[in-house]
């Protein structure tokens, strides 16, 4: 038998004692439980994984739905928290999708407060010839990285304030808009979302 699985991301994860619901309903119904403690709150969403399958990720107040789910066991993720919240106890855990279609899961989490911010950096690549081979992301302390010429990558646990964002290795007709390196400011307790766009030949901004 197979059911359809709703996930509503009722709320972000927020502070000391609250507890969120993630309702599923259809023929079957999944009910993912998430109960927050501590001094701090989970400021950056959460993904949902079941099965080991693609991750959902929710910022809070969003709704998807995932089909095909079938009658029997099945193993539940919490994932894509901040930093400064763990889940306490197992995680995956194994719920079980009865004959009436119905299952539950509660994941408990522990949060403190947030010292550190995240940058969330997008590279995206146009024009001919085009830089196929990826470039060196520099962030502040941060550090390196490589990555690929569209792509993303999360830095967390970067200090508050400004920090410059630099892109290296790139092909010769290649040029970063806007400059290189260019500045992106951290918060505490927030993933700020960066967007670096490379121009390779042509007209370039």
């Amino acid at each position: 038998m197979q059911t359809r699985l709703t996930l509503a991301a009722l709320a972000l994860l927020a502070g000391c004692g609250d507890t969120f619901f993630l309702g599923t309903d259809s023929s079957g119904r999944l009910e993912v439980i998430i109960s927050s403690s501590g001094d701090g709150a989970n400021g950056g969403g959460f993904s949902i994984t079941v099965d080991g399958g693609a991750s959902q990720f929710y910022s809070g107040g969003d709704h998807v739905t995932l089909t095909g789910l079938t009658a029997g066991r099945h193993s539940v993720k919490l994932g894509g928290l901040s930093e400064n919240c763990t889940v306490l106890g197992a995680n995956p855990r194994t719920v079980e999708v009865g004959g009436d279609g119905k299952a539950a899961v509660t994941f408990d989490l522990y949060c403190t407060r947030p010292t550190t911010g995240a940058l969330e950096i997008t590279v995206v690549t146009r024009g001919e010839p085009a830089d196929t081979d990826g470039y060196l992301l520099a962030v502040g302390e941060g550090g390196t990285r490589s990555i690929a010429s569209n792509a993303v990558e999360l830095f967390r646990g970067m200090p508050e304030g400004e920090h410059l964002v630099m892109l290296k290795n790139m092909s010769p007709g290649c040029v970063l808009d806007g400059g290189n390196p260019q500045g992106a400011v951290v918060e505490i307790g927030k993933t700020h979302p960066v967007t670096l766009a490379v121009t390779c030949g042509g007209e370039r901004r």
